[in-house]
């Protein structure tokens, strides 16, 4: 069953009442834009798939998302983060690259 907010009037319940529907139902009253899903999602990414991603470990769960964390996992990566475990890379130039042949360049050949 999932928890989901009505957006328009439906079977006598005012817009913006919870109830409750089956999957398949949700699916299509959600694709007729009659409800949407009540409370954060349940399928989020867990903290370790988040920072995997490229995320920030402190700005987990994501919007919407109830954390499948744990506090202690969520404590852990943030202090790991903050040990300087995501480092930027260097800007390396492509010195093989052919050289940029726009307008400017053109005319000042000429």
């Amino acid at each position: 069953m999932i928890k989901a907010t009505l957006l328009k009037p439906l079977d006598g319940d005012p817009e913006g009442s919870e109830r409750e529907f089956e999957k398949t139902d949700f699916d299509r009253l959600e694709a007729m834009g009659a409800v949407r899903r009540a409370g954060p999602r349940e399928d989020g990414p867990t903290i370790a798939e988040y920072v995997a991603a490229g995320y920030y470990a402190a700005n987990y769960p994501p919007e919407g998302y109830a954390s499948r964390s744990t506090p202690e996992e969520i404590e852990a990566a943030i202090a790991s983060e903050g040990k300087g475990s995501k480092k930027a890379a260097p800007a390396v130039r492509n010195k093989a690259a052919p050289p940029v042949a726009n307008k400017s360049a053109i005319a000042a050949e000429a």
